[in-house]
């Protein structure tokens, strides 16, 4: 079965129905125009870790975003003979599957913002610690210098990471993720697409439940039998949400997810990882996203994606989407979220795209995706592998704010300042992420501009030197006509300038990145 990232959202109970009285049914998004503000105290909504985080990166313990949706208010719906299916404080809202003329009853009802649907064809921690060391290494993880957080004892130790997916079974009996189990490391778990279900790990909802499994192993996954380690954070802890239904795609989830962020966030998490997307091949193809939605404020996804992480602090890395390959190939939501780490795939030795993975858009007016590392099956797995990252970069400096953490991030990728819309700023750096997390503005001197006003760029190395480059020739400062892989032989580089190419990276590795301007 496909890799989960697969442009989706999934379910919950149905999308459109016909009942016996032939009324069409459709779930929709309620929106509410205000709250119940009087007597609300966070001390009573914010959990002790959650009020710790703030208070240590100085974000508001009073925020309008935490107080609950108005029980008045659900209730008003409730009595029309409407079942509230989801509820989210952050956008003050809840879902419900409507006839068409429940929604036009209760878009007049004074207290509602707005009615709008879902699917828009219709109307619209443990003591315990893991000492290792690895005689075997996933590719992604030498790509990425993990060696450094190694060798500083850097393993994501009390570092709280989320992940949604849609099941993390067998995770008790896989040789990389049984310790996590085994060493009380699993912290909590949650169902919300079956709320009577609460195991996660050893019983399958669908065939597609073992998939949040081998993300938690690019997370943290190490094998103690034959010492191979798979994931960087292997003694952080985990919560667990399930929001993806396998066996069905359509856009129904979005909510699933949002309340999955929301339990997070009050359990005191500051880093999630999710390797789900919404934006096409959908069940029904009317319920496919548009790809000028992928604008970075559509999706309601990704507007909660937004206050995540600017008003939540937040860090949240999403997969880029599978989709490089087909007819729509830019990313999916939410990892069109500005805030978003929205990670993509490499090849494991030259460092370019590889072809699966999606692209930014060209009219959104920040990169996409951020950065990018090696994955054979899916941005599914490069996601994690980059979160776990992210856990020991917190592991290293608690004192970090996840906007600092991301920028520290991206600039430690190979190819910065000189990012592009196909792999963003290319692979982290962990030796260079352990430096800028002391001074965020250092130069390592490995990116160099050249202004070129021939047809040709010219320049010869030492005769010795025979490697790879990649070429990745653009339009402008970010957008990619064409990526390749040209071999230097002899120590000569000969480059023609490409139509309609104004810049021109050229890459060798981490070693050196040299962007030429075409004049």
């Amino acid at each position: 079965m496909q890799t989960i990232i697969r442009a989706v959202s999934a379910v919950l109970f149905f999308s459109v129905v016909v009942l016996q009285t032939n009324a069409q049914i459709q779930k929709y998004w309620i929106s509410f125009k205000d709250k119940e503000t009087v007597g609300y105290n966070y001390k009573n909504n914010l959990s002790p870790q959650t009020i710790l985080n703030r208070t240590a990166y100085s974000i508001p313990l009073h925020q309008y975003t935490d107080i609950p949706v108005s029980k008045i208010f659900i209730d008003s719906i409730a009595k029309l003979d409407v079942l509230i299916i989801a509820k989210s404080k952050w956008l003050n809202a809840v879902t419900a599957n409507l006839t068409r003329e429940q929604a036009e009853q209760i878009k007049q009802i004074s207290f509602v913002a707005s009615v709008e649907p879902v699917n828009i064809y219709l109307v619209g921690s443990s003591t315990n610690e893991l000492e290792i060391a690895p005689e075997l290494m996933h590719a992604a993880m030498k790509q990425m210098k993990s060696k450094a957080f190694n060798e500083k004892g850097i393993d994501g130790k009390g570092i709280r990471v989320g992940v949604i997916d849609a099941g993390f079974y067998k995770l008790h009996e896989d040789p990389a993720t049984s310790y996590l189990v085994q060493d009380k490391k699993i912290l909590g778990q949650r169902d919300f697409i079956d709320k009577s279900r609460t195991d996660l790990i050893v019983n399958a909802a669908t065939s597609a439940d073992d998939h949040g499994r081998q993300v938690v192993r690019m997370i943290a996954g190490y094998d103690t039998s034959i010492k191979a380690q798979y994931g960087m954070a292997v003694n952080a802890s985990f919560y667990l949400a399930r929001t993806e239904n396998g066996e069905r795609e359509y856009r129904g989830e979005e909510d699933m997810w949002i309340m999955a962020m929301e339990w997070m966030d009050s359990l005191g998490v500051r880093l999630i990882s999710t390797s789900l997307g919404y934006a096409t091949k959908m069940d029904d193809p009317n319920d496919n996203y548009k790809q000028s939605e992928m604008d970075g404020k559509t999706a309601r996804i990704t507007k909660a994606a937004q206050i995540a992480f600017y008003q939540k602090g937040i860090f949240l890395a999403v997969s880029a989407g599978n989709e490089g390959d087909t007819q729509w190939r830019i990313i999916s939501a939410p990892a069109d979220a500005e805030g978003a780490l929205a990670v993509g795939a490499t090849k494991a030795s030259t460092w370019d795209r590889i072809s699966y993975s999606s692209i930014g858009p060209e009219p959104l007016p920040y990169l996409k995706p951020n950065v990018s590392c090696y994955s054979p099956n899916g941005t599914s797995f490069s996601c994690p592998a980059v979160a776990g990252f992210v856990a020991c970069m917190m592991n290293n400096d608690s004192t970090l704010t996840n906007v600092q953490l991301k920028e520290i991030i991206q600039r430690s990728a190979h190819l910065y300042p000189y990012g592009n819309n196909f792999i963003g700023y290319g692979i982290p750096q962990a030796d260079r992420a352990l430096v800028l997390s002391k001074d965020q503005n250092t130069d390592f001197g490995k990116a160099v501009l050249i202004h070129n006003s021939k047809k040709v760029f010219k320049h010869t190395f030492d005769k010795s030197i025979k490697v790879e480059l990649v070429l990745f020739h653009k339009k402008n400062e970010t957008i990619v006509i064409d990526q390749q892989v040209i071999m230097v032989k002899k120590g000569k580089l000969k480059i023609k300038r490409p139509k309609n190419a104004e810049r021109t990276t050229i890459v060798a590795d981490e070693f050196l990145t040299l962007e030429i301007i075409w004049e």
